[in-house]
């Protein structure tokens, strides 16, 4: 089991510098909401849900949460059991209970603790996911799939566009446990983590888009970066040379003036050597 706060050194190692194409990512389809069976033991489901591809089930753990199971797609409420679900099914294979329960109950005595517990492995088991979540007395474990492991199988093979399609947003987008603080630091490592493997993924596609005469897919990918965060030198720098490659001078100036005023007002800095070097290449700087 991972520590937690930390990466998994087995799959968070150095990543590739260059892509490599690889078989096209699945999207999962159009999901109905789903929620606990009621007093007599019927499921409360809307209609309108799409087909799953596989009878496994399948969490979408990036961007809002979904299960495929039984045919079907459907949504999960953002709740500490689906937060357990992500955390066994990061963890790749057998949970100690005793784990679960220190890590989502940390300042409850041991019986209260695993009383929780137990109700709250209750819940999973009772869901659409529970015919992959696996219960022993004293572990747990997740068997089916999850969009996640193909994100990493794509990162570390240099499937870049791949893995951008596969990425869906966030882990666990919308979920926040923040009256429960190691669960919490374990979701924030979680989500830095895969959104530092996103980002060098789009530097990497984009680049390649330059590369390659496709100028416009990589300013596509540098706006969204810098959606992300205004202060990526790196996604500027592409952008900057996407519009001059495609065209548009005056776009790569507005943007390279307003990046450095941004820059100027919220840290008091200039911009990086390389990128002042672009700008006055491309003849972006004042005056020019």
């Amino acid at each position: 089991m991972p520590a937690i706060g930390s990466a998994k050194p087995d799959e968070r190692g150095p990543l590739p510098a260059r892509p490599r194409r690889r078989a096209s990512a699945w999207r999962a389809p159009r999901t109905t909401r789903w929620r606990l069976p009621d007093a007599h033991g019927r499921d409360a489901r809307a209609t309108g849900h799409g087909r799953a591809r596989s009878t496994a089930p399948t969490l979408v753990l990036l961007g809002t949460p979904k299960v495929g199971s039984s045919g079907a797609w459907y949504d999960l409420p953002p709740s500490r059991w689906l937060a357990m679900l992500a955390y066994v099914a990061r963890c790749g294979t057998w949970v100690r209970r005793e784990a679960l329960a220190t890590l989502f109950w940390p300042d409850h005595s041991r019986e209260h603790a695993y009383l929780n517990l137990r109700q709250t492995l209750q819940t999973i088991a009772r869901s659409p996911a529970g015919a992959a979540f696996e219960r022993e007395p004293a572990r747990v474990r997740w068997v089916g799939a999850t969009d996640v492991a193909e994100f990493e199988r794509h990162v570390h093979g240099g499937g870049w566009r791949e893995a951008l399609g596969a990425y869906g947003g966030p882990l666990l987008d919308g979920l926040e446990l923040s009256e429960v603080t190691p669960a919490q630091e374990w979701l924030e490592t979680e989500r830095r983590v895969l959104e530092d493997w996103w980002r060098t993924g789009a530097l990497a596609l984009a680049a390649e888009h330059l590369q390659q005469g496709r100028p416009l897919d990589a300013l596509a990918l540098a706006d969204r970066l810098l959606r992300r965060d205004a202060l990526d030198e790196a996604a500027l720098r592409i952008g900057i040379e996407a519009s001059v490659a495609a065209g548009d001078r005056q776009r790569a100036r507005r943007t390279f003036a307003a990046f450095h005023g941004h820059l100027l007002d919220e840290l008091g800095m200039e911009p990086e050597p390389e990128t002042l070097a672009l700008a006055a290449r491309l003849g972006l700087s004042d005056g020019s």
